[in-house]
């Protein structure tokens, strides 16, 4: 085997590792090969190494394939020294110089959404949230962020209770913070002009894990003279792009759909 050929094989068993992964449940051998489009026999081979090398198991009952409890303390180990914060940080002191934003990172808690990592601005006068503050679902681009892309009971769960009137320009209404949610889902970013705090903005885009969960939210504050209800083109790209670079520090991907070009002799 050449040296190309062994890589292949090494990205090709990966990418099946990481496919019944994200299934969260068994796989067989069919499957595997439909959605890689290629032969039962080249995935049969793959399965056999990861299986030998303690990463999957195998039902001998039914010949499905599922993760196996070393892989999932292998995650475990990886996530308790790699978390959030950690793989959000050079992201966040980036997107903060390119804009002069203050960069926000933020993760969902039961009540809100926590600031865990705060870049402030590079203005003399600096308009952000404070780290550790609690941003209501309601009135926040993240908290709007969190669900339109979190656990859809938050949704439901919020949307039955009070919703709390921070300024005259606050989300109060039910059905209109259903309707917000789902143009965030559409668009993937979020803002609260004046919502919160008069004169305060927020532009917010969410941070997806290495299963595809929603895991917390990547946003720019500023003054509305600096962040418009109607962000610039420039100001939404650069946040969905710091969004996706964090997502991919913590092992995100798009997930597998239909999988070509993969058709090395792994």
């Amino acid at each position: 085997m050449s040296k190309g050929s062994g890589i292949q094989a090494v990205e090709f068993a990966l990418r099946i590792l990481e496919y019944v992964a994200h299934c969260q449940t068994s796989v067989g051998v069919s499957e595997l090969a439909r959605a890689f489009d290629t032969t039962k026999s080249r995935i049969h081979r793959h399965l056999q190494t990861l299986v030998s090398a303690g990463y999957l198991i195998r039902n001998e009952d039914t010949e499905r394939y599922s993760v196996s409890a070393r892989l999932v303390a292998l995650g475990q180990a990886v996530s308790e020294s790699f978390g959030l914060a950690t793989a959000a940080r050079d992201v966040a002191r980036s997107l903060r110089d390119s804009l002069g934003h203050a960069v926000a990172i933020s993760q969902p808690e039961p009540d809100g959404n926590r600031i865990l990592l705060l870049m402030p601005s590079r203005s003399n006068i600096d308009i952000s949230v404070k780290p550790g503050s609690l941003l209501p679902y309601n009135s926040s681009a993240q908290g709007k962020v969190c669900l339109a892309f979190g656990d859809p009971v938050k949704l439901q769960e919020v949307c039955s209770q009070t919703l709390i009137e921070r300024t005259p320009h606050t989300i109060t209404d039910p059905d209109r913070l259903r309707a917000e949610v789902e143009q965030v889902r559409r668009r993937r970013w979020a803002v609260a002009p004046n919502e919160a705090m008069i004169g305060l903005n927020a532009l917010a885009a969410p941070i997806f894990d290495a299963l595809g969960a929603y895991v917390g939210s990547v946003a720019i504050t500023d003054s509305v003279q600096f962040i418009p209800e109607e962000p610039t083109r420039e100001q939404i790209d650069r946040v969905l792009e710091a969004a996706e670079k964090v997502s991919a520090n913590l092992g995100y991907r798009e997930p597998v759909r239909h999988i070509a070009g993969l058709e090395g002799r792994g």
